[in-house]
Formats: structure tokens, sequence, C-alpha cells
């Protein structure tokens, strides 16, 4: 990808981008219920009640227990993620703005699983809701949004934000908008040499 980005007018998604969580997810689904032999590559969609024909309060049980304790249940930070996060934090304070309802659990997981990136150098802000994500990105004059969301994304596009689409297995349908493979790919894009991953 031919592009720079300013890392100053620049946000992450947390799920997806930062933090694997479909990993520990999967795990869950087959520790507390059963349902295994899935992998990453089988998660589609967003909707894994269809992709995986999975029930639904089964979903529900495992995704609110990962949004509660990401750091308890095992998440770890996608490869890459640690080492770039922690480079560009020393150019710019980051900014992480996630659908997630609440803001603390995300907090506490960066503390221990990169405790190299320091508390004042992260800002978190947790919407509720992936449509609150534009307003949030508006009020910090942030142009630059990494997502795994195609839907999230598209809504940023229109709204004449510059959304990256992080590759994920539930996010091929499209090819229109800018997109990463990973860190390794994301990381030299930025304007310093520090968040090289």
């Amino acid at each position: 990808m031919n592009m720079r980005i300013d890392i100053s007018r620049t946000a992450f998604d947390f799920d997806g981008v930062v933090v694997d969580i479909v990993t520990p997810f999967l795990r869950l689904v087959e520790e507390r219920y059963g349902y295994g032999g899935y992998n990453l590559e089988d998660v589609t969609d967003f909707n894994l009640e269809a992709t995986l024909r999975l029930p639904g309060d089964v979903v529900r049980d495992v995704v609110d227990d990962l949004i509660r304790r990401p750091l308890e249940l095992g998440a770890l930070p996608l490869p890459g993620a640690r080492e770039a996060l922690t480079g560009l934090a020393r150019e710019w304070p980051l900014l992480i703005v996630t659908s997630r309802p609440w803001a603390e659990p995300v907090r506490a997981w960066f503390a221990s699983r990169i405790p190299e990136l320091p508390g004042d150098r992260l800002e978190i802000i947790a919407t509720g809701d992936p449509a609150g994500k534009l307003e949030h990105l508006r009020e910090r004059n942030v142009h630059y949004f990494v997502e795994d969301n195609l839907e999230t994304c598209r809504q940023l596009d229109e709204a004449g934000l510059c959304p990256l689409v992080f590759d994920q297995p539930w996010n091929r349908t499209e090819n229109r908008l800018p997109r990463v493979s990973g860190w390794s790919e994301l990381a030299p894009l930025f304007q310093t040499d520090r968040a090289r991953a």
C-alpha cells in the first residue's frame, strides 16, 4: 500500500485489530459447551450464530464473558501489535475507540499484556455501539481509523474519513477500501521509524 499515515490523526479499534478475541472465543465454546473443530478461517461473518451454527445463548454467554474479562480469559495481542503500538506511543498518545460497553477491562488488558505502553499515553473510548465511533472520531479530529468491521469502515468512508480495513476472514467480501494484512504491513505506513514492528 502506497500511503503515509499521520499518527496524530489516527485511532484504532480494539477487537480484531489489537487483540485476538476469536481464539479464546473458539476455545471457550469448546471447553464450556463442547462445540469444537473450528478455527479462525471459519469465522467469515460477525454473525457467529449463523456462521458457526452455534446456539444464540452459547454465543452470548462466551462473548459477554470475553467483554468483561478479556485478560483473565487469555486474550492475546495480535502479532506485531505490541511492538508497533509501543513504538507509536513514543511519538503520539494512542487513541483506542471500541464498541465495547466498558473501557476498564480494555485498560486492564493493556496494562497487563502491553505493560511497556504507559497508561498516560493511551486513551480508550468505549462507545457501546459501532455506530457511535464516528462521533468520537470527529470530536478528536481523527482521519485514519484502523478497523476490522466492514460496516463501520463503510460508514466512516461515507463520512469522509479514511478507514483502513484490518484484514480478517470476516471482512473479505469487499476490496474497495484500503486494506492492511496485519501489523507488519500497517506499522511501516506511519510517519515514524519507531513504529515498525
